[in-house]
Order: C-alpha cells, then structure tokens, then sequence
C-alpha cells in the first residue's frame, strides 16, 4: 500500500503549513517555495508518489482550509480593527483549536469519503500522476496571488463591508469550483490512460500466450519429406485465427487452419478451446469428417455467445501422399503443382463449427504430386482491403501463387504477406491473416531413403 502510505505523508505537510499560517509567518512564501522545488524535483525525474499527494492535497484543503478558517475567526473575532473596517482574528488560543477542528474534520471526510477511491487511482496510475504535477502546483500559486491582491484591498472574509465580503466568497468560491473541476478532468484522464495502459498490458500478455500455443517450430517434417510453414497477423493484440499440425503417428501428418467468428479476446479464447477439442479427438486417430462432427457437438453444448469456427482439418499420409481431408465452411485451399498449375482443392463445404448440433462433415481425399504444396488460408487474406475498400480475393492470391511457384514454403507465405501489404498500402488491418503452406517432396524423400 505504497500509494496509502503516501496519502498519510500529506497530513504532515499539511499540518506544518497549518502552523506557519496560525503563526502568521511568510506562509504564502513558505507554500510556494514548498510547492516549487517539489514540482521541479518530481518533473526532473526524481518523482515520488508521497510528494505529489502531498502537493495536491495542500492545494485541495488549502483552499477549503482557508474559507473554514475565514468564517470560523469571523464568528469568534474578538472586535472591530476601525482602520481596516475588518474583524480582529481571535486570539492564538482559538486560531490553534479552530484549526485543528477544521484539520479533524477534512481528515475524517478524506478518510470515509476518498481514501479509497484515491489510494485506486494512485496504485494504478502512478506514473502518469507524476507528469502532471506542475498543474496543481501551479494552479496553487494562483490562489495564493488571488488571495493576497484580494487582502491588499481588503477585500477578505473577515471584512465587515457586506459588498466586499460577497465579492470575497463569490470569488474564493469560483476559484475552487476552477479546481475541482480541473481536478477531477485530470483524474478521469489519468485514469482512463492508466486504464488503457493496464490492459494493453494484458493484451500483451495473452498475445504471447496464444503464440505460444500456436507451432512455432516448421522442421517436424523435413525428415520424412515434408516442408511447412505457417504465419499469423492478428488484426488486434489477440485474435481468432488459429493453426495446428503435428504427427498422429509415425507416417500421418496432421494440419488444421480455423477462423473463430469476431475478434479480440472472446474470439480468441474461444478459439483455445476449440483448439484444444480438435487436438484431442484428432490424437485418437480418427478420420477428418469425425473429429469435425465431435468437436462441433462439444463446442455447441455451451455455446451461449452464438460463436462458431470455420475449419479445415486435413491428414497427410507421407509416405505416399495420400491426403484425407474435411471443411467446415472454411475457404476453398489452393493446390500448387511443380509444373506451375495452381488449382482450388475440390471442397464440399460443411457448416461451420459450433453452430448446431449432429452435424455430418464430409470426407474427401486426393493424393500429391511430387513437388505439390497445399495453400491454406483464413478469409483476412482474399478480403483484405485498401483504402478504397477493394478486396484482395482469390485472384490476385493465385496469381500471387503461380509466380512463388518455384519459392520454399516459408518464402511463399512472405512473398504472398508482402502482396497483401502491397495491396492494402498502410489501410487498417480489418481482419485477421493466417496462412499455412505444406508441401510434399516426395522426391526428396526416396532419396533420403536410398542414401
């Protein structure tokens, strides 16, 4: 409780300047040098959250201090000063108890009415407090220059003078109304930039932590003759895209891309879990059309928010190319062949993921050619936009395609990804970008095997 701590240092400052203005003794000189040396102290880098709270709660009470302690002495004056026409103070003794009854009582209501509140905002939001702290310590010393041209002619609180008495509140009056309201605009906005801040952090965080889950190494293949490679680009910190691939055994190779509806954190939570269902039922080595058909059972027994997940999950058998696969609603994959052909997969689409229960996915299959590598993506790559809200769509990617057909995998994604921000040309990223490439070489492989 640093930030409280920091608050109770206030009521020492506070209490010595309480003092000084009892004695009657340089106290507005005593304030401002106070309140100057501690602002350049905090601005100039040596900040502490115990100074600043101290500052500001000298200008706050201050000001309310000083109109308790003006019409307290008034109602216990001891006369009449005939050359100033204003009310005699009373004498040391009860200037010293009205004060401490005015310091009790700001005391109790800061305890029961804003510690709480103040000790949250400044837990939260210390740094930014610290950068505004010239405000209130300059808007300090302007009470002060208000007040004392104000004493200069006689224009105060004890003034006997109806007129100036009126002027003199009326004044004092506005003059915190000012700071009340400054006040409270500075906290709203530090409070909603530490806000802000506070949750960029956690996003950051949970961006991390869906990377993490995502496959990060691209070598599992290349032994039996298999290259992949996968890129994401949430269009927010977090994002609903997700892909997977891992073998189901020694000769079965495993690739699924999804598309979670929505964006941001709900979608991205939503994607773990079905993630993580499809992981699983795909471990127990079943077909494509199956593990779809029980996933889209669990993921839509609890599916409250109306969320879904397009999907393609396919299997790749390596040694002969063989590739068994299904679509829930997903975008039709393209297939590159070596001789510079790119063709759309044949796709029966299947409905979405989590949208109704007992759902029947189709199973298809075809088989690679030496050379071929499958193109997967989500929809953030055919509807990416310009500023003129064109869209990217499939004929740009293929043609894209056709040309990266003698690139790897992983330079076939980049030069697509430098396509797509060729395209947009700096246009906000609307959706996100997932692509995964594999490609099967089965050339390669038998002679890795001869050797």
């Amino acid at each position: 409780m640093e930030a409280a701590s920091g608050i109770e240092e206030m009521w020492k400052v506070q209490m010595c300047y309480s003092l000084v203005s009892v004695m009657n003794v340089l106290e507005g000189s005593v304030a401002a040098v106070i309140l100057g040396i501690s602002a350049v102290w905090i601005c100039e880098g040596r900040k502490n959250i115990k100074i600043f709270v101290s500052i500001l709660f000298m200008v706050l009470f201050s000001s309310v201090f000083y109109v308790f302690k003006q019409i307290m002495y008034g109602l216990f004056s001891t006369g009449i000063d005939e050359f100033s026409l204003s009310r005699i103070p009373p004498h040391y003794g009860m200037r010293l108890l009205i004060d401490c009854i005015g310091l009790a009582v700001l005391f109790a209501v800061y305890r029961y009415f804003f510690r709480e509140k103040l000790v949250h905002i400044l837990e939260i939001a210390e740094e930014q407090i610290c950068q505004i702290v010239l405000v209130p310590a300059m808007s300090y010393l302007l009470f002060l220059t208000v007040r004392y041209m104000l004493d200069s002619y006689g224009i105060t609180l004890l003034s006997i003078d109806p007129g100036s008495f009126l002027m003199a509140l009326i004044i004092i009056i506005c003059l915190l109304a000012i700071y009340l309201l400054m006040f409270w605009s500075i906290f709203r906005a530090i409070l909603a930039s530490a806000s802000s801040a506070k949750v960029k952090a956690e996003l950051d965080v949970a961006s991390k932590i869906q990377l993490s889950a995502l496959p990060t190494s691209f070598d599992i293949g290349k032994e039996k003759g298999v290259d992949i490679f996968a890129n994401m680009h949430p269009a927010k910190e977090v994002g609903g895209d997700f892909y997977d691939f891992f073998f189901v055994d020694e000769d079965h190779l495993a690739v699924l891309i999804a598309d979670v509806s929505g964006k941001g954190v709900p979608a991205a939570l939503f994607m773990m879990g079905g993630r993580a269902m499809i992981r699983n039922q795909l471990l127990l080595g079943l077909d494509p059309s199956e593990i779809l058909k029980r996933s889209n059972n669990e993921l839509a027994e609890n599916n409250k928010e109306g969320m879904f997940i397009t999907a393609f999950l396919g299997i790749l058998d390596v040694k002969s190319g063989h590739f068994s696969y299904s679509n829930a609603g997903h975008n039709v994959p393209f297939i590159c062949h070596e001789n510079g052909v790119v063709e759309p997969v044949a796709v029966r689409h299947g409905f979405v993921l989590a949208g109704m229960k007992n759902i029947r996915y189709r199973r298809q299959e075809m088989d690679f050619l030496p050379g071929d590598k499958l193109v997967l993506y989500t929809d953030g790559v055919t509807e990416a936009t310009n500023a003129a809200y064109d869209m990217y769509e499939e004929k740009r990617l293929t043609k894209v395609l056709k040309q990266s057909v003698n690139e790897d995998v992983e330079q076939t994604v980049h030069t697509v990804s430098e396509s797509i921000d060729r395209f947009v040309d700096g246009a906000e990223q609307a959706d996100d970008i997932t692509m995964v490439i594999l490609k099967w070489n089965q050339k390669e492989q038998g002679q890795a095997q001869a050797g």
